[in-house]
């Protein structure tokens, strides 16, 4: 699922919020675009899935022939670090022919983390192994993924996985236009196996520079230089990936046994040259001068050792997750998030109003107010006990459920502050995120506890305004409501 931010047709896709398509999928908060697609959330609830995206294409008939039979094929394949294609087809839009596919929702993409830092060498070889798995399992069914790039490698829950919406056989060409790690031969007939070797090497190179890739590489060109200060561990592995010449790149084999996760059996001679790495430099600040790079031999004369050790993918799931994703955003300031009080809605939007709350209110929940008397205050990882009240003005309490996988990528504290507005009677009516913190899922997961907390009712009709702090560390989660009005 690619998902490229383009400020010249966010406004053009933005306009069809609230639509449903095919009466089945109501289009939720727009995610981003790319040059001739949009992304949405959506809920299908027909699967039960309630956090679901939607990929809309504009399309005319010969597209349609071309895109949906690949999407089919896509849909049909199974593997854990392959994103799910749960449903596909066309559709309309005052008119205009579109084609939409519904997805699993992925938490992050590898490009969100790129904005912010660059991935280190353990990550990145964390990074590389579920990839290779994914791309093996494709190759081996005369399949390529097509466009490998960081917005194309995403983590599901603990999960990396590829995007599958533009996986393709191999000898097809692609349906629209070119990206910057495209082989040359791509540029000139249809994808290979071979060109997901030179788009593995162009994203492992800006993973771990955070620089776009310069030089043609075309047929014919030398090979891309990488600069001095490139990582001396990958150095001869994304060189080799990087080869103008098809035939020079290592296979998905080789590059799985240069990881350490090669099985047991001989690499025949056949295949492309094995890239053997040298045992990582260890060298003390400040750096000295790096060691020659590691060589490369032909697989029939020197195979490769298996030296890297990997974990799991979870280390990129801790750097992806932990990371700041969104620093200017200080304020939510017009959406509300309705609770389980709240009225049904009639729009097939994804985020629903905040029920009876009141303009004024409306306009209070973002407001920059001084924090007044602490209303409660808690250190726990359980909600409290039914019956029991966690603290003189809290009833009930409801700790957000963090998930074992998304608790280990944290590193310190990750904040969230939730404005809520409490009925007269305890219950919370509306919440919205006050203080988001740097995660999306700390802050979704805070908003669904602060709307089932409950408060000591008071004899006045008016209604209170409280802020709800988390403070989600590897230890646990502490919880503290704070009135506001």
């Amino acid at each position: 699922m690619s998902v490229e931010p383009s400020e010249l047709t966010t406004e053009v896709w933005t306009r069809w919020q609230g639509y449903v398509i095919n009466g089945v999928f109501p289009l939720g908060r727009y995610l981003g675009c790319s040059d001739h697609s949009g992304v949405f959330l959506t809920k299908a609830a027909q699967r039960g899935l309630s956090e679901v995206a939607i990929k809309l294409v504009p399309a005319d008939r010969a597209l349609a022939e071309l895109q949906l039979p690949r999407w089919k094929r896509a849909g049909s394949l199974a593997h854990a670090h392959l994103l799910s294609m749960l449903e596909w087809g066309g559709c309309q839009l005052e008119g205009l022919p579109y084609l939409y596919a519904v997805m699993e929702y992925a938490d992050q993409t590898l490009a969100q983390l790129l904005l912010h830092r660059a991935l280190a060498e353990d990550e990145a070889r964390e990074m590389l192994v579920p990839t290779l798995d994914a791309l093996a399992f494709l190759h081996g069914r005369n399949l390529v993924q097509g466009e490998l790039k960081p917005t194309n490698i995403l983590v599901v829950g603990d999960q990396l996985k590829l995007a599958s919406d533009t996986i393709r056989r191999v000898g097809e060409a692609k349906t629209r236009g070119r990206i910057v790690s495209d082989s040359p031969e791509d540029r000139h007939a249809s994808g290979s196996t071979a060109a997901d070797i030179r788009a593995l090497g162009v994203t492992l190179f800006e993973a771990l520079t955070r620089r776009r890739l310069s030089g043609s590489g075309e047929p014919g060109d030398e090979a891309v230089v990488l600069p001095a200060d490139f990582s001396p561990t990958f150095r001869d592995v994304v060189t080799h990936c990087l080869s103008p010449n098809p035939q020079d790149r290592p296979s998905v084999t080789d590059l799985l046994a240069w990881a350490g996760r090669a099985s047991a059996q001989p690499v025949p001679a056949a295949v492309e040259p094995v890239v053997r790495m040298a045992p990582e430099p260890r060298t003390p600040d400040p750096v000295p001068a790096r060691p020659p790079p590691p060589q490369v031999a032909p697989a029939a004369t020197q195979p490769a050792p298996a030296t890297a050790q990997f974990r799991t993918p979870r280390a990129l799931l801790t750097a992806m997750l932990g990371v700041v994703v969104i620093l200017a955003l200080v304020w939510i300031t017009t959406r509300l998030i309705s609770s389980h009080r709240a009225p049904a809605r009639s729009s097939p939007s994804i985020e629903s109003p905040a029920g009876s709350v009141s303009q004024s209110e409306r306009a209070a929940l973002p407001a920059a107010t001084q924090p007044g008397a602490p209303v409660s205050a808690a250190s726990t990882t359980k909600p409290a006990r039914s019956g029991t009240a966690a603290s003189p003005s809290a009833l009930h309490e409801v700790i957000p459920d963090v998930a074992a996988g998304a608790r280990r990528t944290i590193r310190g504290h990750i904040k969230v502050s939730v404005r809520a507005i409490v009925n007269p009677d305890g219950s919370v009516s509306a919440v919205v995120a006050d203080h988001a913190g740097p995660s999306k899922y700390f802050e979704r997961i805070a908003m669904e506890a602060a709307e089932k907390w409950t408060f000591s009712p008071v004899d006045t009709p008016s209604r209170r305004l409280v802020q709800i702090r988390f403070d989600f560390s590897r230890d646990g989660t502490t919880t503290r409501a704070v009135a506001l009005q």
